[in-house]
């Protein structure tokens, strides 16, 4: 049963991503936003993407992973759920996401137990410490700013975007630094 729901929804996504994307193309339409809607479709394979890279996934954590997509992608992106305004739709998907994050590290801490050596466990490790110091100093930045008057995120307006590109700019040095740090070698 397990296999049926996992391949039914990988497939819905594929599909209502690619008919999203092609509808898109017609006129006059209001579905407008195209890459959104390839990366819709290009999600459902993450699951076969980590596979091939030697990570392992429960068939039960697949499914929850497609059921987030369809929540998070299809309704809030592609069919503008996010933008709500008498629910916050955005709030209950980042919550959703904190468990399935969760989820999805307990699944590889598992894999991981004993084997300190896999290359892939010390690359995420690294990239998720990374990511980690990188939103405790943004955080940083939002209460001087909110609770002391400072102007650490430059202006409102601009905050948004000063604290992404910290933040892609934080994890592009962590890739940078967990390549030369962890080099391939071997099949680990």
């Amino acid at each position: 049963m397990k296999d049926y729901i996992r391949k039914a929804l990988k497939y819905t996504i594929v599909a209502v991503g690619l008919a999203f994307f092609f509808i898109s193309f017609i006129p006059g339409t209001w579905f407008v936003k195209t890459l959104p809607y390839l990366a819709t479709s290009a999600l459902a394979f993450a699951p076969d993407l980590l596979r091939l890279l030697g990570v392992k996934i429960s068939k039960t954590f697949e499914i929850w992973f497609y059921v987030f997509v369809v929540f998070a992608m299809i309704f809030g992106i592609d069919l503008d759920f996010y933008k709500w305004e008498f629910f916050p739709y955005d709030k209950v998907v980042h919550l959703a996401s904190g468990c399935l994050s969760a989820a999805g590290a307990k699944e590889l801490l598992g894999q991981a137990s004993g084997k300190p050596d896999k290359l892939w466990f010390k690359a995420l490790f690294s990239m998720a410490f990374v990511a980690l110091v990188a939103v405790l100093w943004e955080c940083f930045e939002f209460m001087m700013d909110q609770l002391f008057g400072q102007h650490m995120q430059t202006l409102i307006s601009e905050g948004v975007a000063d604290t992404m590109w910290d933040l892609i700019s934080a994890l592009i040095g962590g890739v940078i630094a967990t390549t030369f740090t962890f080099p391939v070698r071997g099949a680990n």
